[in-house]
């Protein structure tokens, strides 16, 4: 089994060497059941390993460690993770980390034995029938008519023969209660489960979590027991942060190959272990000065191919590039930041290359010279093999002291938000959202938004752009309700499929009762125009207010990320898009009475959630973007 991989160096000089991860299947699997995970992850080296050649849990975990690598990470599936538990108690020194997917570490019920053992002899008769009879078990109720998957799982328990099911069965049958030994596991661990798993509980999988000290548990959508096969993308997402929490791949100084180079920090829950889990060292904007977010000498804390130097994680990248562009005024920083055919959506109009970009940036220096642009938040996801995608909310601040896009100066300070979400590839901006709360600065500067917006909506209408009102929109398909369940389909992990839901709730059914269910009573909410407001009475207030104004929108999540939180709970990012007409009154009040115009709005929110409630809400749009389309769809109608 072991295997000589290539060594590359780091940033500091070190040669790494790429842990091996070794794989254990399930009853009735072999490597196909990783196929699809692994060709998504791009491991160095991955070993799946043959479930056979033992009849006891014990037996086939010293027969594995046997043949195994010196050192590695391990993942076990089902039966994988039973035999991956009673290795890591005969050998804890030689697993770096490990990672159970749809297992249990309790012992087998004593009435299981004889139906075990029943199915395995109606499996010499006909092994397709193993599987036919507990198909409805083994996967989600969504898949069950999934017939290439029903073919490959029944594939897998044929060629796996009648022999080696029996063997399996026994080891099933005999396994040891796992779970006094939890506790003492000490290694970064991973717990994955479908999310209509029924073979192994949620509720053994929540045992397992509690016990081993740092474990991270989550359930996959769309999927049951055989998760790897039925959402192998969402359980790709979960084993590759999972691979990224620690730094304990074996890294030698170049001038002292004897020495091994560990960056590691101890995290208090896991008695000891090393334990970098990007998510936790990655650095977080909120308790720290700039000076610490764009540090000297710090080592890198997650890997950053194709970065520059400077960079030592992805919000140091973001707080520092955005902070020379803006602050210091480096704008040439854009060339080797963005690639000449990005693209930089907007609320009053898109960008579609580098150059102007750096147009774009130069024309608003110009009318603000003194503004400064302070990081509060950045929530991320991604790596530096597929690309990052990170979630930056701006407060910015200056005065308005130059003649520029907005006219004459008027002398007067601002503060207002951003939010802009990025897509990052090998130190590169590709894509990129910008929701700007222009009308919160119109305000201040005391300027007339509709003399503004209808400027604005005549430049676009000269140029040949109007809005087309496109009838009825993606709410409603004829006389049908709306989507009974939210598309899932973009959460990576349990808080933010529980933020998609509540959404769905409030903006797609109009149940602003939702509100009350999720967010603490003293829940704070920042919103457009610099609102601060507090309770839930007020923030219901503000949502229904912006429905009010188009009472038929739709609305669509686009993207959604999420990061633990150093003050506690979790922040998830998200970025939307509502869509619908000006019918009614609602907190826009510069629209006026309604007009029935087609209105898009784009937008962008942060949610801190702890001990299960949403504590604080910052919500971005912008409402001078709404005038615009107003007033250019007013244009059109009179041409």
């Amino acid at each position: 089994m072991n295997k000589v991989i290539p060594a590359r160096s780091d940033m500091q000089g070190a040669v790494t060497v790429p842990l091996p991860l070794l794989l254990l299947p399930g009853t009735a699997c072999d490597e196909r059941l990783y196929a699809p995970m692994l060709a998504r992850l791009g491991v160095a080296v991955a070993i799946v390993v043959e479930m056979t050649g033992a009849d006891t849990t014990a037996g086939l975990a010293a027969k594995i460690l046997d043949e195994a690598p010196e050192r590695f990470s391990l993942l076990g599936f089902s039966l994988g993770g039973i035999v991956a538990l009673e290795m890591l108690a005969q050998a804890p020194e030689r697993i770096a980390r490990l990672a159970l997917i749809d297992t249990t570490s309790r012992p087998d019920p004593t009435d299981n034995a004889e139906g075990r053992r029943a199915a395995v002899a109606k499996a010499r008769t006909s092994v397709d029938s193993f599987i036919a009879d507990s198909w409805s078990d083994l996967v989600a109720p969504t898949n069950a008519g999934d017939a290439d998957l029903r073919d490959l799982i029944t594939a897998m328990a044929r060629d796996t023969g009648a022999d080696s099911l029996a063997s399996q069965a026994e080891i099933a049958i005999n396994r040891a209660d796992g779970r006094p030994r939890l506790a003492g596991i000490n290694v970064p661990t991973l717990i994955l489960a479908g999310e209509a798993e029924q073979v192994c509980s949620l509720e053994a999988h929540c045992e397992i979590a509690e016990a081993v000290p740092g474990a991270r548990f989550f359930t996959i959508p769309n999927a049951g027991h055989f998760a790897p096969l039925e959402n192998p993308a969402a359980v790709a997402r979960h084993v590759r942060d999972w691979l990224d929490w620690t730094d304990i791949n074996q890294a030698i100084p170049a001038d002292d190959q004897g020495a091994i180079m560990s960056d590691t920090e101890t995290n208090p829950k896991s008695k000891g272990a090393p334990f970098l889990r990007n998510e936790e060292n990655v650095l977080q904007v909120e308790r720290r000065d700039y000076p610490d977010l764009a540090p000297t000498g710090r080592p890198r804390s997650q890997s950053m191919d194709g970065f520059d130097d400077i960079y030592t994680d992805i919000v140091d990248y973001i707080i520092r590039c955005t902070h020379k562009i803006w602050d210091e005024r480096d704008i040439g920083l854009i060339y080797t930041h963005y690639t000449h055919n990005c693209v930089l959506y907007g609320t009053t109009g898109n960008i579609y290359n580098r150059e102007d970009v750096v147009r774009d940036t130069i024309q608003r220096l110009v009318s603000f010279p003194e503004r400064r642009g302070m990081g509060t938040q950045v929530i991320w996801n991604g790596n530096d093999k597929d690309g990052f995608y990170t979630s930056h909310l701006v407060t910015g601040s200056g005065r308005h002291t130059q003649y520029g896009h907005l006219g004459q100066p008027t002398g007067r300070p601002f503060v207002s938000r951003t939010i802009a979400d990025c897509m990052i590839h090998r130190n590169m901006i590709y894509r990129e959202w910008v929701v700007a709360d222009q009308m919160a600065i119109i305000k201040q500067l005391g300027l007339d938004p509709n003399h503004f917006a209808a400027r604005t909506a005549k430049t676009k209408f000269d140029a040949g752009l109007i809005s087309l009102d496109i009838g009825e929109n993606r709410r409603f398909l004829g006389q049908t309700r709306p989507a009974e369940k939210p598309d899932l389909s973009h959460a990576h992990n349990d808080i933010e499929v529980q933020t998609i839901e509540m959404l769905h709730e409030v903006f797609v059914k109009r149940m602003f009762g939702k509100i009350a269910e999720v967010y603490a009573p003293t829940a704070q909410y920042h919103g457009p125009l610099m609102k601060e407001l507090y309770g839930v009475a007020a923030i219901v207030h503000q949502h229904l207010g912006l429905i009010g104004s188009l009472p038929d929108a739709s609305y669509e999540i686009q993207h959604v990320a999420s990061n633990p939180s150093e003050e506690g709970g979790t922040k998830v990012a998200v970025r939307w898009v509502m869509e619908g007409h000006h019918l009614g009154y609602g907190i826009l009040g510069e629209l006026g009475d309604p007009t029935g115009k087609r209105v898009q709005v784009m937008g962008m929110s942060h949610y801190h959630w702890k001990d299960g409630k949403i504590v604080d809400e910052w919500n971005v749009y912008d409402e001078l973007s709404l005038l615009v389309q107003v007033k250019l769809g007013q244009l059109a109608e009179a041409a």
